[in-house]
């Protein structure tokens, strides 16, 4: 009898689960099914920048050696185109100093050696009283020197050039035979251009270097560098920079030249379209130039962030030809269209809407999923979205459990077309940056080189209108600076 309970018990589970089976495919196919998922809210999380980094423009002012030579030449030969006078004692003499070719030639600590050979000739005359009679006598009397002088010029914090000098000369031998005597007219000549002659080279060498207007310079670039820097006209690319201080080494050489190392420190950013780094820029209003600030050791290098943002738009475009046409979904004839991109909190939304028509189903489902940025290949994707759907009543559940093996298909489709590539964006920005500070004239005294080194992601992020990944440019700014041309005139 118990056998024969189970028996009976089992075959009308069986009728009950057939007839279950029976009623579920026929309301499948005379009703319409719809699955509808609740949609994310469209707003997104505000993700904070990484703080700017300031970068440091090396800046070498350049002062040819050859310059100040060229002037000392010829300003201490039109000094010395007349004869000395000069009576010493019982010797009276005119003596005419005629310099040879100038030796200028800078040291590693900055100061200026100078050598400047001299050939003198002239005349001397001796009175002497013998038996009461004072007689006189000239001998012609000629022999060479050499003029040695050390230039040591300081650059101060108010941008003011002093110079300190010292000078000595040597005269080997001058001699002359009056009467049958010899008298040495060394120390008379010594004394001579030694009160004379090196005043007025000293003077005019600290002169000239005193003059020299490197503040003029400097402002003419520090000026210059709030202006945007245009790399390209559309869509509109710029360098936009807030000068912050000036870094300084003093005065050095390296034989040819009188140089200064400067170094500008600057916030620099990008303006891609109407991206900016921020929704607030950084760069302040315009500054004057300050005071110099010295340092042992000068580095340099820039930090640029540029914000590259692709449009939720420009996703959907490139992805629904993709993901918008019929599909078999598990062997099942589905329908996708409608795909809708945008931020919810830290993550990206995808809306699609299905239609299963041979089981009479529709429906609209989300997929949530955190963007990234693949550094090899240079892209935008989700690597895995996630999603939920919500459900009135058993009917319902019965069809979200048939449709697990249906919906991470539609997932994985999602997944693979939503991808953005970025290589011919960043290729461009890399090119028009370098080919526009590769040599850059700024103004007619200034050079601007520069080099694009590395491309970096920062943290990728959302706004209201896409994805924005800020690209750290990192690579070096220099500029030299003609001083030639800042002497004031004599």
């Amino acid at each position: 009898m118990r056998k024969q309970t189970k028996i009976i018990v089992g075959v009308a589970s069986v009728s009950v689960v057939l007839i279950f089976i029976t009623l579920f495919l026929i309301m499948l196919r005379d009703s319409d099914l719809t699955i509808e998922a609740p949609a994310p809210p469209r707003e997104v999380t505000p993700v904070p920048l990484p703080p700017p980094i300031p970068s440091t423009i090396a800046v070498k002012a350049n002062l040819p050696i050859q310059d100040v030579k060229k002037l000392t030449e010829a300003t201490l030969k039109d000094y010395l185109s007349k004869p000395i006078q000069r009576k010493d004692g019982a010797v009276e003499f005119a003596i005419k100093l005629t310099p040879d070719t100038l030796t200028m030639t800078g040291r590693a600590d900055g100061t200026v050696s100078v050598s400047i050979p001299f050939k003198f000739s002239g005349w001397a005359r001796v009175s002497k009283k013998i038996l009461g009679q004072t007689i006189q006598q000239s001998e012609n009397i000629e022999g060479n020197a050499i003029t040695s002088l050390t230039l040591t010029p300081t650059l101060n914090s108010d941008w003011r050039i002093t110079a300190k000098t010292t000078s000595d000369i040597s005269i080997q031998k001058a001699e002359i035979e009056i009467l049958g005597i010899t008298i040495s007219v060394r120390r008379i000549l010594t004394e001579l251009t030694r009160e004379t002659v090196l005043p007025k080279l000293e003077d005019l060498i600290v002169e000239y270097i005193t003059n020299i207007d490197v503040k003029t310079r400097v402002a003419g670039l520090w000026t210059k560098l709030y202006e945007p820097i245009v790399l390209n006209q559309e869509p509109p690319i710029s360098l936009v920079m807030e000068p912050l201080e000036i870094l300084a080494q003093q005065l050095s050489s390296d034989g040819q030249m009188l140089s200064l190392s400067l170094g500008i420190k600057t916030y620099i950013q990008a303006n891609i379209g109407n991206t900016s780094t921020d929704s607030s820029t950084h760069v302040g209003p315009r500054a004057n130039l300050p005071n110099i600030r010295f340092v042992d050791t000068l580095g340099s290098g820039y930090h640029i962030i540029a914000p590259i943002e692709v449009t939720y738009t420009a996703i959907e475009s490139l992805a629904k030809p993709h993901v918008e046409k019929p599909q078999k979904l598990k062997g099942i004839n589905t329908i996708v269209e409608n795909l809708t991109l945008y931020g919810s909190g830290v993550q990206l939304a995808a809306g699609v809407r299905f239609r299963m028509p041979s089981l009479g189903a529709d429906g609209q489902l989300y997929l949530l999923g955190t963007p990234v940025y693949d550094t090899t290949t240079m892209t935008v994707s989700v690597a895995e979205f996630d999603y939920a759907l919500t459900t009135q009543n058993l009917l319902l559940d019965i069809v979200q459990a048939t449709g697990e093996g249906i919906f991470p298909n539609l997932r994985t489709t999602v997944e693979e077309k939503l991808v953005f590539p970025l290589e011919t964006q960043l290729t461009t920005l890399r090119k028009q940056l370098s080919d526009v500070i590769a040599e850059r004239p700024i103004g007619s005294y200034v050079v601007l080189h520069g080099t694009v080194d590395t491309i970096t992601p920062e943290a990728l992020y959302l706004t209201q209108a896409g994805v924005r990944i800020p690209f750290r440019l990192e690579g070096n700014l220099a500029c030299e600076i003609n001083l030639s041309s800042s002497q004031v005139p004599h």
